[in-house]
């Protein structure tokens, strides 16, 4: 599944993510999105706070309570690179994820996060093979409609 989470603390949101994915049951899950909460405080900001912000503890404590990993994070321990940049405060995070069911891990082969470019987030790009059948990842491709907005156009000029 994918998810865009609110940019606030609504804790609301995060039970109702949590009960939609539990509904599932057994089946193994990959989730993907912008969760808009980091996972860890120190690492996981370019200006290292004590405090978890705005998304509190959504990311680890979803990972507990369904047996999800952080991908990128178990790949790259220690490794500091951001998936937004936030003009508002001239800081790098890393709000955005893949996490994987811990019975699907031993598939990943790896996992990237791209330069930020067009938008303020970069995606994430996980490389996971399944025995003999080989998922490879779907590039992004830019809207076409977006080069003849002409609001869009002179938004990227500026």
């Amino acid at each position: 599944g994918s998810l865009y989470a609110p940019n606030v603390r609504d804790r609301l949101f995060n039970r109702r993510v949590r009960r939609l994915l539990e509904s599932f049951g057994d089946v193994p899950l990959v989730v993907g999105g912008d969760f808009n909460a980091v996972a860890d405080p120190r690492l996981d900001r370019s200006q290292v706070t004590s405090g978890w912000g705005p998304g509190g503890r959504t990311v680890p404590d979803l990972c507990v309570a369904l047996g999800l990993v952080d991908v990128w994070r178990v790949l790259h321990p220690g490794e500091r690179d951001y998936t937004h940049f936030s003009r508002a405060h001239s800081t790098f995070s890393r709000i955005d994820y893949v996490l994987l069911s811990e019975s699907l891990f031993s598939f990943a082969r790896s996992v990237t996060i791209a330069p930020i470019q067009v938008s303020d987030h970069a995606w994430v790009c996980l490389d996971i093979s399944l025995g003999d059948r080989r998922v490879a990842p779907r590039l992004w491709r830019f809207p076409r409609d977006l080069y003849q907005d002409e609001a869009f156009r002179s938004y990227i000029k500026t």
